[in-house]
Order: C-alpha cells, then sequence, then structure tokens
C-alpha cells in the first residue's frame, strides 16, 4: 500500500524540529516514490550560510541523487507551502503531487515575511500539471509556525542556569508590566488597591485565579479548578502552552525549565493581588509527564 501524504507528514515534522534544534528555520520535506520514501531533508539555511538551502531543494537534491533528475510520478509532503524558489524547483524536477501542511497565507497572516505567491499559480504559470493538497495535518504543522512557540524555542535553546535564571527576571518584568498596563494600582501591606472589575471576587484567591485567566487568554474550562478551600485553589492548566511545544521540540524537561524560568515569576505576578498569596505546580503531575499542570494558588493567612 502506498504511503498517504497524511502518513507521511510526521517525517516531515521531525524534520522541521530538527531543524530548530540546530537554529535553522524549521521546514521540513519527504519526497516518496512508488511506496517508497526516497529524501527526507529539513532546511539548513542557518547552519550551511546558504539561502537555497530549503527543505524542498535539500529532498530535491536527495532524491536526484538516487533516482536521476527527472522525478515524475513523486509526491512531496512539506511542512509549510513551497516559496516561489523551491516551487520553481519542484515544476523542473517534474514532481507531479505535493501536499503542504501550513500555507504562504497563513505565514503572512501572522506578521511572517513570505513572498504572497501561491505555489498553485507557479505551477499555472509553468504550464505544469502538479495537483496539491493543501491542510495536510494542519494542526500539527501550524504548532512549528507558531509565533510564541518560535519565541520560546529561541529562549530556551542552548540556555543554561543563568541564561535560565536571566529568562526568569525577563518573564517576571514582563507579566508586572502587563499587570500595571491593567490600570491596577498598587497599594501597600495587605491592600493591593483596586483591579479591573473583571478580577473581582470575594477573595483574593479566587482574584488571582481570575487575573491568570485573562493574563494566559484561556477559559476556566481550560484551566478548571480541582479544588477550593479559604486557603487554597488547585487548577489543572490544559491550554496550548509555547512551552510545552517548545520543550517537545528542543527534547527538554518541562519540570526542569518550568521550575528554573516559569514559577516564580508567575509568583510574582499573583502577589500583585495579594502579598500573602503563593504560586506553585505539582511538578508530579505536569505535561507531557501528566495529561495536565496541576498548579495551585495558596494564602498564607500569617504573611
Amino acid at each position: 500500500m502506498n504511503p498517504t501524504a497524511e502518513s507521511i507528514m510526521p517525517l516531515a515534522i521531525r524534520e522541521a524540529e530538527q531543524s530548530l534544534r540546530e537554529g535553522n528555520n524549521g521546514f521540513g520535506a519527504v519526497i516518496a516514490k512508488d511506496g517508497e520514501i526516497v529524501a527526507v531533508a529539513h532546511d539548513t539555511e542557518e547552519t550551511d550560510q546558504d539561502p537555497t538551502a530549503h527543505a524542498e531543494l535539500n529532498a530535491i537534491r536527495q532524491a536526484s541523487a538516487r533516482l536521476g533528475k527527472d522525478l515524475s510520478g513523486c509526491l512531496l509532503v512539506a511542512t509549510h507551502e513551497p516559496c516561489p524558489m523551491c516551487a520553481i524547483a519542484i515544476v523542473w524536477a517534474r514532481i507531479g503531487r505535493v501536499a503542504v501542511g501550513y500555507s504562504i497565507a497563513e505565514a503572512i497572516g501572522q506578521g511572517r515575511r513570505r513572498i504572497d505567491l501561491p505555489c498553485e499559480t507557479i505551477f499555472s504559470a509553468a504550464g505544469a500539471d502538479v495537483a496539491v493538497e493543501r491542510g495536510v495535518a494542519r494542526a500539527s504543522c501550524a504548532v512549528l509556525y507558531d509565533r510564541s512557540v518560535r519565541n520560546e524555542v529561541r529562549r530556551l535553546r542552548g540556555a543554561g542556569p543563568e541564561e535560565m535564571a536571566a529568562l526568569n527576571d525577563a518573564l517576571a518584568r514582563r507579566r508586572l508590566e502587563w499587570f500595571a498596563a491593567q490600570g491596577v494600582v498598587q497599594g501597600s501591606g495587605q491592600d493591593p488597591g483596586p483591579a479591573p472589575a473583571r478580577w473581582l471576587a470575594d477573595s483574593p484567591l479566587e482574584s488571582a485565579y481570575r487575573m491568570l485567566l485573562d493574563k494566559f487568554g484561556v477559559s476556566a474550562a481550560e484551566m478548571p479548578v480541582v479544588e477550593r478551600s479559604a486557603t487554597r485553589i488547585v487548577f489543572h492548566s490544559m491550554n496550548f502552552c509555547p512551552t510545552l511545544e517548545a520543550c517537545r521540540i528542543l527534547r527538554l524537561d518541562t519540570r526542569r525549565v518550568c521550575a528554573a524560568c516559569n514559577e516564580e515569576a508567575t509568583d510574582r505576578l499573583v502577589k500583585r493581588i495579594d502579598p500573602r498569596l503563593r504560586f506553585a505546580r505539582n511538578y508530579g503531575k505536569l505535561r507531557p509527564h501528566a495529561p495536565y499542570c496541576e498548579e495551585s494558588i495558596s494564602l498564607d493567612a500569617l504573611a
């Protein structure tokens, strides 16, 4: 049975993740013919300092070394829609089928710099009969090109203890700047001052929980409370997490990363609601080692 584009795409995604680990730009491509994988490649534009070393071109070079320059009958599967340069190479190689996960239009919509020219336009202008399948494993491919995930990959790649500490401080500053931008006037002692109406609750625990929902742009269904008392709220975070995705791509342990450059920053933030509050994580129940991240906000009445 010939492999489908859907079954081949995980290979391309793994190549794109390898690209990001190397410090390249996160693109993967696979070429198959007659049920056989003949080329698996990712972009090496940065490591090779070669602006033409795109994933598709690297895959075409590999396949051509095995099959010759005529790749008729081949299927090319790519995590991202080919740029005009790669689309033209596909025409010259006579590849007849192309399957892509993420589109040029979607990348432009995220603010990324791309040449706004769909690959079908190139194929049509060349008079080439190339069948294009779009949206293959789109959700998985979209993670590769999510701006927040890419920022986390850049932050965490190669970071040692000192860099992690600096990242924690920088994250804390950003979160406190966000808090200040909400129009909250910090009080003194146990009087934190007025908070936005959307955060107001009967207890500082509930106010801090609502603030975190607001900060991370998630619903209560994505961070459901599983335990409530007068001194503690426990919730399970299941929302999309750029740090989780970056750790997966970089093969880092979330338990180490989140402890080093995330937990304290969030703790500083909840203390803006009330200095007696403390944010913590249960590192025995943290994604991807568990289906959710168990987190809590506690109130120290003696503080």
